[in-house]
């Protein structure tokens, strides 16, 4: 889908912005059946420990910066998710970090239970965080084409271009991710034959090997 100006001018009968906001991808019931004949995929999650804080009214509405530009908002009771790296930083927000509405977190999200306590964890834990992981996966596709979507975070429609991910959230809300960020977060390989996935494996671990 093309990039189409969000205007009012009208050509004929047709007006160009109502046709653009037509072809906005928005949260919608979706079957398992809908989502297979719209081209995605179902694929697990990978068990990822993620600390979550709880954001206060004070400290909203919370923008975040994405890596590849958006600007979410975060109102108050929205988990802001933090994946922390090995780096101790004073600064929970330098970590990589996303916001999750409650109501979804609480469908999709379950604590991590751990009797050992890294430094890290009791490092997120003392800035208030709990550690979390998410159980459910998640319907997604390659994009081959741009498409408009209409995400909670944003206030308005949003273009995510062609090679990102697509995926449907578990009340029907679209968003999307990198690539890499997808096969971090899913197993991608879990719709392959198991000999596929074995060969895939293979080769990843020689992949990772220094020579």
């Amino acid at each position: 889908m093309g990039k189409l100006p969000y205007t009012n001018k009208q050509i004929g009968f047709i007006n160009i912005r109502d046709y653009y906001m037509s072809q906005v991808l928005k949260k919608k019931k979706w079957t398992d059946d809908d989502l297979r004949k719209a081209g995605f995929q179902h694929y697990p999650r990978r068990k990822e420990i993620v600390f979550v804080r709880t954001l206060s009214p004070q400290d909203a509405p919370l923008q975040i910066k994405t890596d590849w530009g958006d600007t979410l908002v975060a109102e108050a009771g929205y988990k802001i998710c933090y994946r922390p790296d090995k780096v101790l930083r004073d600064n929970i927000d330098d970590y990589d970090h996303w916001p999750v509405a409650p109501e979804i977190f609480s469908a999709t999200y379950q604590p991590f239970d751990s009797d050992a306590k890294t430094p890290i964890m009791l490092h997120m834990i003392a800035k208030g965080c709990q550690p979390f992981y998410k159980v459910a996966g998640v319907w997604a596709k390659m994009l081959d084409e741009d498409v408009y979507i209409q995400s909670m975070e944003h206030k308005k429609p949003i273009l995510v271009e062609k090679e990102r991910f697509l995926a449907i959230g578990v009340d029907g809300e679209p968003y999307h991710m990198g690539e890499m960020t997808f096969h971090e977060r899913y197993d991608a390989d879990a719709n392959t034959n198991p000999l596929t996935r074995l060969y895939n494996r293979v080769l990843d671990f020689f992949k990772n090997i220094d020579i």
